[in-house]
């Protein structure tokens, strides 16, 4: 729950392609490089909304964890800023995930064209 999405690439040693740290980047040329670039763009899509689900999952099931005074309206603390977190963090997850997708549309049109199509 700590963990910042912006630190999530990093956290499993891949940048925002997918590729491994470290290695050498170097922009795509042939349709294949492209089609490859278009995948790894799709997988990050998806790990970033899973992400985003389990915020929201793990949400829910604290808000059934933290006793409430049924007397009391206001949201409780502890539930709130466990809200404001799990909010903030699939905000960006999904954010990230629409960037994603976006970039894979681009390296497949991309090999499209190389290819002649």
């Amino acid at each position: 729950a700590g963990l910042s999405i912006w630190g999530m690439a990093q956290d499993t040693k891949q940048d925002h392609a997918g590729h491994a740290m470290g290695q050498e980047m170097k922009a795509p040329h042939t349709a294949q490089e492209h089609r490859e670039h278009a995948e790894q763009y799709q997988k990050k899509a998806a790990e970033y909304r899973k992400e985003a689900e389990m915020h929201r999952k793990m949400l829910a099931d604290y808000s059934k964890t933290v006793a409430r005074n049924p007397k009391d309206t206001n949201e409780n603390a502890y539930i709130r800023k466990m809200r404001l977190h799990c909010q903030k963090y699939s905000k960006a997850a999904e954010a990230l995930a629409l960037e994603a997708d976006e970039m894979a549309k681009f390296h497949t049109m991309r090999a499209k064209e190389v290819e002649g199509k």
